[in-house]
């Protein structure tokens, strides 16, 4: 990319997201609706947005930081005594369960409505259920829910990310080794 490039791509990447920031803030939404949508919409339209690109070996290290940045921060929040018996238990229901339903959900969607091939299908439902604090908490402050769901869904938010990244770079690797679903037949059908 030339510095030209690199300019209008850091620009546009700045102006965008501001502007999402801005309207969002005008019209009382979580800007997280508007970043996801206009940022696949830009990603996809334009060459110049490109963060491997524009990042280059930096890229792979910034991303990492922020993530581990932001589950440092969300685990911060946590209160153990906001949480108490029955809030207990609603949080495990909704990893021990919520995980593989939408997981599932997530990767029939993928394979049989969008016809993904079932690898990436399952690597779809895997990406999907990570709901974290990133998406959980924007939509808590403008949803104005009582203290108690607050807590649960914060608590289920944060707990939630490290367990789905973990899920996501075994299923990657899975997939990348030779086939989640197939084994060794990809693998030989792939060098074929």
């Amino acid at each position: 990319m030339s510095e030209s490039q690199i300019f209008i791509g850091y620009a546009l990447t700045i102006a965008l997201a501001e502007g999402c920031q801005v309207v969002a803030d005008r019209f009382r939404l979580p800007a997280i609706v508007l970043l996801l949508p206009v940022g696949f919409t830009a990603g996809a339209l334009t060459t110049t947005m490109d963060p491997t690109k524009l990042l280059g070996a930096a890229f792979t290290p910034l991303v990492q930081l922020s993530v581990a940045i932001i589950l440092f921060d969300s685990g911060l929040d946590l209160v153990f005594e906001e949480l108490e018996g029955h809030g207990r238990r609603i949080v495990r229901r909704l990893l021990g369960l919520g995980i593989p339903i939408t997981w599932a959900g997530a990767g029939l969607f993928g394979a049989l409505l969008l016809g993904l091939p079932l690898e990436t299908a399952i690597m779809l439902g895997a990406i999907v259920i990570v709901s974290g604090p990133t998406v959980v908490g924007p939509l808590l402050e403008h949803a104005r829910v009582g203290r108690r769901l607050a807590s649960i869904l914060r608590w289920e938010g944060a707990t939630i990310d490290p367990i789905c990244a973990i899920i996501g770079v075994l299923t990657f690797q899975a997939i990348e080794k030779g086939g989640l679903i197939h084994g060794h037949e990809v693998r030989g059908s792939r060098s074929a």
